[in-house]
């Protein structure tokens, strides 16, 4: 007489049936009672096991299970399944743990090279940003029009990333590219925009280092905003990393020797559209499915048609002029790619844009492979290796209150890192015991 039982495996019903009760029985002492319910939307799916080997006894039986639609039925690993079970979690959901696959009856694989990918990520990153960084510098001092070297630099990521994604050497997004995609990335696409454009503005009227030291005020500038605007909360560690960052900068600015409150404003407006596009890029990721580099090339695409009618009614008029000017300043000042061989202008160009687009590869690249300790040890090492690399090129001058309220600003960035991770850490925590509990 057949019998038959049922058990709930982590969100995943199980019903076995088998002509012996003993059988039956023996599966079920072996599920172990961790979720008693599912609070998330039921799908069906049925599913086949060839063999059952539970306490060294072979059982042979065909396994009906109904799967729930649950994050965590996807998130757990083989060793808490009876061996020989196959388990199969519906295919919409996987997870944003590293390691951890949708099929539950899959090993993460294991990569003796990551250490050797990571350093090289890391080190391109550093090496493509400093350059891009001194470039751009120079690129602005012979031609001072940032709202069209904006363009120029994002239309060029933008044919880059379309060369890749044609030739596959990228592997494409699976989206539809039609209007309301384009309407979906428009928003973010445009805090992008401003970010990058007026971080220009603020090379083309301040330092390199300046601008730098600014910049390392975007954690407190987007704590401010998300608490204000979006009824965020933070930790009283959050809290406290703001005081080095927010006195680090105020000194430094106070006692830069070539002070300029136009690049001030625009690098913390620069700040403001940063913090903002990681708010908005969240939900554009669900939205659209896009994520990492595929996301930052999208962005890139949308931004540079967007962009072309605005930097042309901002600055096309002097674009003849500028373009001679710029050639006969490439040539008395000796701005070159390469000492010692004269490079076109439009060629100088074009190599910005490819850096600018790279270095911002390469960082999404190695930040998807480091943990939430090591990105907050890159970022900060990253605005120190910038600063002095502009120091070393163009001889700016640096106060010793303004290198030590640099270096406060910047280690104030990395303790607002490790506080938000452990924040974060924390909340997963109290939502994983919830849904357990429910």
């Amino acid at each position: 007489m057949a019998a038959s039982v049922s058990r709930p495996l982590f969100g995943v019903q199980v019903a076995a049936r088998s002509r012996l009760s003993r059988y039956a029985r023996c599966v079920a002492s072996g599920v172990p009672r961790v979720v008693q319910r599912s609070r998330f939307t039921r799908r069906e799916n049925e599913t086949s096991v060839v063999s059952n080997r539970y306490a060294g006894t072979n059982c042979r039986m065909k396994l009906q299970t109904r799967v729930l639609s649950s994050p965590r039925a996807s998130q757990l690993s083989p060793r808490f399944q009876p061996r020989g079970t196959k388990v199969t979690a519906h295919a919409s959901f996987s997870s944003d743990i590293p390691g951890i696959h949708g099929d539950a009856n899959v090993e993460p694989p294991t990569d003796t090279g990551k250490s050797a990918r990571v350093a090289f990520y890391i080190t391109t990153w550093y090496f493509l940003n400093a350059i891009f960084a001194i470039i751009n510098k120079r690129t602005l001092q012979i031609f001072p029009h940032p709202w069209l070297l904006s363009w120029v630099q994002i239309a060029v990521g933008a044919g880059f990333m379309l060369c890749m994604w044609r030739l596959r050497l990228i592997n494409p997004p699976d989206v539809e590219w039609n209007w309301k995609t384009f309407a979906l990335l428009a928003p973010t696409s445009v805090l992008h925009l401003i970010a990058h454009c007026t971080a220009c503005a603020s090379y083309a009227f301040g330092t390199v280092s300046f601008m730098q030291v600014v910049k390392a005020a975007e954690p407190a500038v987007a704590v401010v905003l998300l608490s204000l605007f979006f009824k965020r909360k933070y930790t009283k560690f959050v809290w406290l990393s703001m005081l080095p960052i927010v006195g680090g900068v105020a000194v430094g600015s106070l006692t830069e020797v070539h002070f300029s409150g136009v690049s001030f404003a625009c690098a913390m407006a620069s700040n403001v559209a940063s913090a903002l596009r990681s708010v908005t890029s969240k939900d554009l990721q669900i939205e659209t499915g896009l994520a990492g580099v595929n996301l930052y090339g999208a962005m890139s695409v949308v931004g540079a048609a967007i962009l072309l009618p605005i930097s042309f009614a901002m600055e096309g008029g002097k674009i003849g002029s500028a373009y001679v000017t710029a050639k006969t300043e490439m040539a008395a000042n000796g701005v070159t790619l390469r000492t010692g061989f004269e490079t076109p202008f439009l060629a100088y160009l074009i190599v910005g844009g490819l850096l600018f687009h790279l270095y911002n590869q390469t960082s999404y690249q190695a930040l998807a492979e480091l943990n939430p300790l090591d990105i907050s040890v890159a970022n900060a090492v990253k605005r120190v290796v910038i600063i002095l690399a502009s120091v070393a090129v163009f001889r700016n001058p640096i106060t010793a209150i303004g290198g030590v309220s640099a270096a406060v600003a910047i280690f104030g960035t990395f303790l607002y890192s490790i506080a938000a991770a452990k924040q974060t850490s924390e909340e997963k925590k109290v939502i994983d015991l919830n849904s357990i509990a429910s």
